[in-house]
């Protein structure tokens, strides 16, 4: 509104200027033809008044025409819009996630959809016949995650989340992968574990993954630093998350602490070393947990590669899935902890560029000499080994679609001998975006 009279105000005085030059010109014309009577020196002297206002009205339209241009009277419209807020105007978005479909044709097995070679029904019970000849499905593997980035400084503040509905004990829950900050050197929030290596895991249908097999997600806070273009190093404090099934009895004191070393060779070979120490305790006793890692991957071929993987642990059922509970109480409630070796080892070949196959066995061995052993020596439910071996092979006819089909056997025996076996098909078909 203000502007708006402005303009009017200023256009009214510019005609109020040109009517009055024009009036007053034709005045000073033919006045003195008119009034012949009038003196000369009146007629100059109403002349160079005139002039004087002509040249004050003058002014004042050079005045309004300034006003008119001032910053503060400029059409917002017309005006550059302010740069919007960091976080809106250079940050970068990646929606992916891919929709799967599983099946399992299970000849011998638990009682559920995935991977459990540590809970199959042993051959002296009734149960293994009623878990034979099985045919299960379901998309509970379908997942979606978000990647965000945004520049600060010279650094970048990225930041992901990703989701499923594979969580719960009988994996169809709703549940976070992962959700993480990283800034630089330093991450904050859920991811894998800084222990584990499951990219040195061989492929396997099953989500589950197989004996030897590491996924644990955990929340965290890590600082990663780069010795060299080959050579880094990370170091992480880890909520443990431990639960019943692992530690029977438990009061953390403290994050597990996890270091980890990685080299990439020029040939494209890939070695990591991880160690833990994590203290256990209970309302009665407490103990030191560890373990070690060691894997890589190494190209023998153009087409074919060999990964391995090799743990060592004591006192931790967590890190590592399908060994034993972490530790076995006594009548005086003493912890008396688990020790085990677990590895696994696979080749993967890639036939074309749509056609690959694995072929892959993982095997872990409880120590059962110990304290731990002579307790558990009658319990069904912790093994003394499991092993397992499959193959399989994965088409893509077109780049966002795959189907995949995988053979794996296996056995577990307990401490008192006695053993369960796992013999099954698993089926998959994804679409990627």
């Amino acid at each position: 509104m203000q502007k708006i009279t402005s303009l009017y105000d200023t256009g009214s005085t510019y005609m109020h200027i040109c009517f009055k030059k024009k009036l007053y010109g034709l005045v000073g014309l033919f006045l003195p033809l008119s009034l012949p009577g009038i003196a000369v020196a009146d007629s100059s002297s109403e002349i160079a008044q005139l002039r004087a206002e002509i040249q004050e009205l003058r002014e004042i339209l050079n005045l309004k025409q300034t006003q008119i241009v001032s910053p503060s009277t400029i059409n917002p419209a017309t005006e550059p819009a302010p740069k919007a807020s960091l976080l809106k105007s250079d940050m970068s978005f990646n929606l992916y996630g891919y929709i799967r479909a599983d099946a399992s044709y299970q000849m011998k097995g638990a009682s559920t959809m995935y991977n459990a070679i540590n809970t199959v029904p042993l051959q002296h019970g009734n149960e293994a016949q009623q878990q034979a000849d099985q045919f299960r499905t379901t998309v509970n593997v379908t997942r979606l995650g978000m990647d965000f980035k945004v520049p600060i400084d010279d650094q970048n503040l990225s930041a992901k989340l990703e989701l499923d509905f594979f969580g719960g004990a009988t994996r169809d829950q709703f549940r976070i992968r992962h959700a993480y900050l990283n800034y630089g050197d330093w991450l904050v929030g859920q991811t894998w574990s800084n222990f584990i290596a499951s990219e040195y895991l061989p492929e396997t249908i099953d989500a589950a993954t197989y004996v030897g097999g590491a996924l644990q997600r955990t929340p965290m806070v890590k600082y990663t630093h780069h010795l060299s273009d080959h050579t880094s190093f990370a170091f992480s404090a880890e909520d443990p998350r431990y639960t019943a099934t692992s530690d029977p009895v438990h009061k953390t004191s403290g994050p597990a602490l996890v270091g980890r070393l990685n080299h990439a060779f020029n040939q494209g070979a890939k070695l990591s070393a991880r160690t833990f120490m994590a203290q256990k305790k209970t309302y009665a006793d407490d103990a030191l947990a560890w373990g070690i890692g060691l894997g890589g991957t190494y190209p023998l071929t153009e087409h074919t590669q060999f990964k391995a993987d090799y743990y060592h642990v004591k006192g931790d059922g967590r890190f590592i899935l399908w060994t034993n509970s972490a530790y076995a109480l006594d009548d005086q409630h003493n912890m008396h902890l688990n020790e085990f070796d677990v590895f696994s080892l696979g080749l993967i070949h890639q036939f074309t560029t749509k056609l690959r196959s694995t072929i892959g066995y993982g095997y872990m061995r409880a120590e059962d000499s110990n304290e731990f052993a002579q307790l558990q020596h009658n319990n069904s439910n912790q093994n003394k080994s499991l092993w397992q071996g499959w193959v399989n092979a994965m088409y893509s006819p077109i780049t966002p679609i795959s189907f995949g089909v995988e053979y794996v056997y296996g056995e577990r025996e307990t401490f008192n001998a006695i053993k369960g076996q796992d013999n099954r098909f698993n089926f998959t078909a994804i679409y990627q975006f």
